[in-house]
Order: C-alpha cells, then sequence, then structure tokens
C-alpha cells in the first residue's frame, strides 16, 4: 500500500510539472502571436497566410 500511494505521489508531481511546463510555453506563445508578430506583419497577410495553411492541412487531412 504504502508503495502504491508513493507510485501515485510520484506521478501526480509529473502531472503538475508538465502542466506548468505546457501553460508556460502557451503562454510564450501567445505573446508571441499577440504581440509580436502584428508588430511587424500586416493583419491582412497573416489571415491570408493562416487560411492558406489551413486549406493546405485540411486537404492533406483529406488525402490521409
Amino acid at each position: 500500500m504504502k508503495k502504491i500511494l508513493k507510485q501515485f505521489n510520484d506521478l501526480s508531481d509529473e502531472v503538475l510539472e508538465t502542466v506548468k511546463h505546457q501553460a508556460r510555453l502557451s503562454t510564450l506563445f501567445d505573446v508571441y502571436l499577440e504581440k509580436i508578430i502584428p508588430s511587424f506583419v500586416n493583419e491582412k497577410d497573416l489571415k491570408e497566410y493562416y487560411e492558406n495553411k489551413m486549406e493546405q492541412v485540411n486537404d492533406f487531412i483529406y488525402k490521409l
């Protein structure tokens, strides 16, 4: 029983660290998308770029 509780505790610590890491990455990525990219890219061009990329992704998925 003691061994199982220790494993559960270790697992919960790993999950917590993973969630924290993902949150940090997400936050940095959001800052990059919201602040840095718009400072040097026109919003219209950015919208066209992402629409084109989404079409490419959808085409790729359909081909699978």
